[in-house]
């Protein structure tokens, strides 16, 4: 186990930033790690490689490959269609389906526990439900586990070795204010840099930023550009409810007005959309084992697609996704798009 201690992001992160969230749910995979799990990926086949006067010129492909949920609109999930039965357009272009997998694969898990003062009562709780959910973890799956309050900790670094989590959770007193957009941009910048297993992001918190250093644009583009799906554990909605009625009386959110948790749940729900995530509200943490179970199920039951953008050219830029499914009634669900890779020289002023 590797532990870092890290002061909250400030905008101008310097050599943080070089050096190297809502919440919680759980996932859990198996299956041999494929060659292209990570999108953007560069792949250089033997056709594309020349060698003219003893260097070797390699062309670079731009793989993109997005995680597609296909439910009924009964419930349950659509499971055994064919690579056939999907087709996916970027900004408006049709591209084919090269790669496709119904398998659950290898996925690298950032376990992001919000650790303010407002967790206090039910740390209890999170702590035994975390530990169950890395415990329950597959053994080609890893976890890092990241804490946050007004400081950032990376507790554990990537494994699956769970014989220190206890000691690790322990050790932790909740106390002080929630910076949580910083905590999503140092996870989605740092923790997941040079990740290229299919990734997934669990934060777990009451939702409510209050002084983070980094803006939630800034978080969002963080998280986008880091391609892992984020699955929020919310309580935006039992804590509004308990504000009205009496939690102000604690002090945890004292002078709030309402309209803020209105507009933090909103936050919530863009960023796990833009990923392609999901948002979900426990009325309390001791839900928490039932949104594990509904995160996991979820990541067993993707369908992984891959395909080589039409568009070659690296400038940075976002492209918009869209998947749709030849199965009728079905509702797909899949991240609406991603940032390209840059590659274009950057322009001095």
């Amino acid at each position: 186990m590797t532990m870092q201690t890290h002061r909250a992001p400030a905008r101008i992160r310097g050599a943080l930033v070089t050096a190297l969230g809502l919440v919680l749910a759980g996932a859990a995979f198996l299956a041999a790690r494929p060659s292209w799990s990570k999108a953007q990926q560069t792949q250089y086949s033997p056709a594309q490689q020349k060698q003219e006067q003893g260097q070797v010129i390699k062309v670079e492909v731009n793989t993109v490959t997005v995680p597609v949920t296909v439910r009924k609109s009964a419930g349950g999930f659509v499971k055994g269609l064919p690579k056939s039965a999907f087709h996916i357009t970027e900004d408006g272009e049709e591209q084919e389906v090269l790669l496709f997998s119904q398998e659950a694969v290898p996925t690298r898990i950032a376990i992001v526990l919000d650790i303010s003062g407002s967790v206090r009562t039910e740390w209890g709780t999170i702590k035994a439900t975390t530990k169950k959910f890395a415990t329950n973890l597959k053994p080609d799956d890893q976890f890092a586990l990241v804490t946050f309050n007004i400081d950032f900790r990376l507790k554990m670094d990537w494994g699956n070795k769970t014989d220190r989590l206890d000691d690790v959770l322990t050790s932790i007193y909740p106390k002080d204010n929630t910076n949580l957009w910083d905590a999503i941009y140092v996870v989605a910048n740092d923790v997941f840099k040079g990740i290229t297993e299919k990734k997934a992001m669990i934060i777990m918190s009451d939702g409510l930023d209050n002084n983070s250093t980094i803006s939630y644009k800034d978080a969002l583009a963080a998280a986008v550009h880091s391609e892992a799906a984020i699955y929020v554990v919310s309580k935006t909605q039992a804590v509004r409810q308990a504000y009205i009625d009496d939690m102000a009386q604690a002090g945890y959110y004292s002078g709030i007005p309402e309209q803020e948790f209105v507009q933090a749940d909103l936050a919530l729900r863009k960023l796990a959309y833009e990923t392609g995530g999901r948002v979900l509200y426990p009325n309390n943490f001791g839900q928490l084992d039932n949104v594990y179970a509904d995160v996991d199920e979820e990541l067993r039951n993707q369908y992984t697609l891959g395909y080589v953008s039409t568009n070659a050219v690296k400038d940075g830029s976002y492209r918009k996704i869209e998947v749709a499914v030849d199965a009728p009634g079905a509702m797909v669900s899949a991240r609406p798009g991603y940032y390209a890779p840059n590659l274009l020289p950057s322009s001095k002023k």
